[in-house]
């Protein structure tokens, strides 16, 4: 059991290093920043000093072992746009961010893992075939067309919903809709899924057998063994919903994580990139490294294996 974590703990550890050395060379190697920054018109002498100023004229590994030596101590640099901390920076679009993800991850749950289940026990009916449809348009339609067209019918045409900004409630509507929608979607069909393959297990049989009512046949034996299957999907849930919010936040002009990426992205602020990519990274490798572990204690069957 100890051993079977410690690999699952090591592993993880490894993905960040990978995910810390790809993130950081990527970065170094498709561009230079000094002369994104400082745009064609700068001289040789102010780019020379830009690149002082911030070690890039050092060599490449020479940077990465710097980079490293920080990480560990937690001082990820030094914002080249705006001269202030990254992690300063990063805490100041955090908020918004997490303020936009968390009632999005709960309207999903509520939404998504309920209305599958329900398609599953209705399988076979409009219910389900209803169910199905909605649950394809909304994994099909892309969160910047979602968006967009939620835009276009509710703050311009109808003049309901603040367009931009999260200045009020009303501001939550749209993103968390647009982002809502697709994972909604995705939950529900893989909820689907998971209940069908629990109501054929053997242990669901033998309570039919035993002459169980049917609600508490679902509720004992069905929808738990079903939980198990879904919990696989809850640490990739935190990777799509990162990646909605990226877009998302960029169509209705949210100051949050997602937005920040971008911005720097485009202005080659190498230092701010890295912060948000190693943070979803690593907010990715622990959600997967907690879905792992629950899992082993949920499904002793699990324990028994090497994997």
């Amino acid at each position: 059991m100890f051993a079977l974590i410690f690999r699952i703990v090591l592993r993880a550890a490894f993905t960040l290093f990978l995910l810390t050395a790809c993130v950081f060379f990527a970065l170094h190697l498709t561009g230079d920043p000094a002369r994104i920054m400082l745009g064609n018109s700068a001289d040789a002498v102010a780019l020379e000093a830009f690149r002082e100023q911030w070690g890039l004229n050092r060599p490449l590994w020479e940077q990465f072992l710097v980079y490293l030596q920080k990480f560990v101590m937690l001082d990820m640099g030094t914002s080249y746009m705006t001269g202030l901390p990254v992690k300063e920076v990063f805490l100041s679009a955090f908020g918004p961010t997490m303020s936009l993800m968390i009632p999005t991850a709960i309207v999903t749950l509520l939404f998504g893992i309920p209305t599958g289940v329900l398609a599953a026990l209705k399988r076979g009916t409009r219910t389900d075939r209803a169910m199905m449809v909605l649950s394809v348009f909304g994994y099909a339609v892309p969160n910047f067309f979602m968006g967009v067209l939620l835009l276009l019918v509710f703050s311009i045409w109808l003049g309901w919903l603040p367009s931009y900004g999260n200045g009020s409630v009303w501001h939550y509507i749209m993103p968390i809709v647009t982002m809502a929608t697709s994972e909604a979607a995705i939950f529900s069909r893989y909820a689907r899924s998971a209940m069908i393959d629990a109501m054929r297990l053997p242990c669901v049989r033998a309570a039919r057998m035993r002459g169980l009512p049917e609600s508490r046949v679902i509720w004992l034996h069905a929808l738990p063994n079903a939980m198990l299957s879904i919990l696989t999907i809850l640490g990739f849930f935190i990777g799509t919903l990162v990646a909605g919010a990226v877009i998302t936040e960029n169509v209705f002009s949210w100051p949050g994580v997602g937005k920040l990426l971008v911005q720097s992205g485009a202005n080659r602020d190498i230092p701010v990139v890295q912060m948000i990519v190693l943070v979803t990274g690593a907010s990715l490798v622990t959600a997967n490294l907690c879905m792992d572990l629950l899992a082993l204690i949920v499904n002793p069957r699990l324990r028994k294996g090497d994997n």
